[in-house]
């Protein structure tokens, strides 16, 4: 089974005073940046208090797994609950995700202790590497 859908793309101007204030029918998902930390999109997206719930998902059980990862001190009982968070919310299917980024790079075998990453900071990557020659 799959899903038809219609693309609506929108202008920077008009996706955020309608798009992103909620003001849609059907289904919608922008993009939102980069989230150093598993809460930010997470309960950003799927919070019934927060803003940027597009969807205006107000689903009690994912609301109360939210709060509860953001209590929660240990970090792989926190690991389990946000594993827990993405396979819930992907069952209830409150977005549909149409697109992932991804970066491909390659570099020398000298070129030691180098990763890529779609972050903006160039300048921690090549602090970091050395060439071995």
């Amino acid at each position: 089974m799959g899903i038809e859908a219609e693309l609506k793309l929108q202008e920077i101007g008009a996706y955020m005073a309608t798009t992103v204030q909620g003001k849609f029918e059907g289904l919608v998902r922008g993009p939102f940046g980069i989230a150093w930390e598993p809460d930010f999109p997470l309960y950003r997206t799927y919070a019934a208090d927060s803003s940027w719930n597009a969807a205006h998902v107000n689903d009690p059980t994912l609301t109360a797994m939210l709060k509860e990862q953001r209590r929660t001190k240990d970090l792989e009982a926190r690991r389990k609950i946000i594993f827990d968070i993405q396979r819930y919310a992907a069952e209830q299917q409150y977005y549909v995700y149409v697109c992932v980024n991804m970066a491909t790079a390659s570099w020398a075998p000298y070129v030691k202790n180098y990763g890529p990453n779609i972050t903006f900071d160039y300048g921690s990557r090549a602090a970091t590497l050395w060439l071995e020659r």
